[in-house]
């Protein structure tokens, strides 16, 4: 009996002396520090778990996880671009040639439509004369060792230095002409070998004049000059707006001056608005204002007919108040102040 029972405890024993025996000297951290329990609350109506709801280990989310590489390693990003990607890209390339296309033939009609050649021009002596217009652009034929001339409109200037597409192959200078407001500026161009093109920008103290150099072996313009049609018509406007001013400015006399009636009286104070001449043509009354009614105040005129002020129509043209109608009594008032008009009988000896 004993026996056994010895040898029950030795089977017992065994695998806690083993256990014992690997244990470290020094106690672990959840001995020193033990960790709160970790607290749960169970759901009172359990579901069933899904294949979604169940939870994953990290060898089902990282593949690699057996490899021994980071279990957070991203996946790689592949920048290919599928054929879908692909054709989309091709028809927005035609797209956009296609738009270029139509841009280049839009603006090529453009230019076409703004050259002006010398075919359309003026010609005065050995120069060719332009219409300007803004937005043109005007060919000038140059040739070898020959200069052209680019003379600007008496009075305008340069703002800036002309500037030129291709300045290794034209030379160019300027030099003014003339003095006071009939100065006129002149750009001289010169290429240096045939067949060759640019273009030119003139800014000027007036607009810009945009030209196209050619550069020809067997001919070339000497001269290049404007005349401006918008100028002359504003002039010829302005010509004949001044001239129907003056008209207007002026009356016309129903009679000759020598049958002009100057019999009126001015009575009243010396003001600065009192009338120093009065007459009529026999159908209008015209009242002479001083030259210094522009200055100060200028009077009301009122028609006087049975002791009753009365408004009549008139009009002042220069230092002229002209009434459309006779009269044999009025009032020139500022305030106050008045100076009386009347018309002197016929058998009056004297008017004053």
């Amino acid at each position: 009996m004993r026996p056994v029972l010895v040898l029950t405890l030795a089977c017992v024993l065994a695998p806690v002396a083993h256990a014992a025996d690997k244990q470290p000297i020094v106690p672990s951290i959840n001995e020193v520090m033990p960790t709160s329990p970790t607290v749960t609350v169970a759901d009172t109506a359990a579901k069933p778990q899904t294949d979604s709801q169940k939870p994953t280990t990290p060898s089902d989310t990282a593949p690699w996880a057996n490899l021994g590489l980071p279990l957070d390693l991203a996946l790689p990003v592949s920048h290919a671009k599928s054929p879908r990607e692909h054709a989309a890209d091709k028809a927005f390339d035609k797209e956009k040639d296609a738009f270029d296309t139509r841009q280049r033939a839009r603006i090529a009609e453009y230019i076409g439509k703004a050259t002006e050649h010398p075919t359309t021009a003026r010609s005065a002596g050995s120069a060719t004369v332009y219409g300007f217009r803004e937005g043109d652009i005007y060919v000038v034929y140059a040739g070898l060792d020959r200069l052209t001339d680019i003379a600007l409109q008496p009075g305008e200037a340069l703002t800036a230095e002309p500037v030129a597409g291709d300045t290794e192959g034209w030379i160019k200078s300027e030099f003014t002409s003339g003095t006071g407001p009939n100065a006129r500026t002149h750009i001289v161009i010169k290429p240096r070998d045939e067949g060759i093109a640019t273009n030119l920008l003139v800014p000027t103290t007036k607009r810009v004049y945009q030209l196209e150099l050619r550069s020809k072996p067997d001919w070339y313009m000497p001269g290049v000059r404007w005349f401006y049609p918008d100028e002359e018509t504003a002039a010829a406007l302005k010509k004949e707006i001044d001239e129907q001013v003056k008209q207007d400015s002026s009356e016309a006399l129903a009679v000759s001056p020598e049958h002009l009636n100057f019999r009126y009286r001015i009575k009243g104070r010396d003001v600065s608005w009192k009338p120093s001449q009065v007459f009529d043509d026999g159908a209008k009354v015209y009242l002479k204002m001083p030259e210094d009614i522009a200055t100060g105040d200028a009077p009301a005129l009122f028609v006087i007919e049975e002791g009753k002020p009365l408004l009549v129509n008139y009009r002042i043209k220069d230092r002229l108040y002209i009434v459309d109608r006779l009269f044999a009594k009025a009032q020139l008032r500022v305030g106050d102040k008045q100076i009386d008009v009347e018309r002197c009988g016929d058998r009056a000896w004297f008017c004053r």
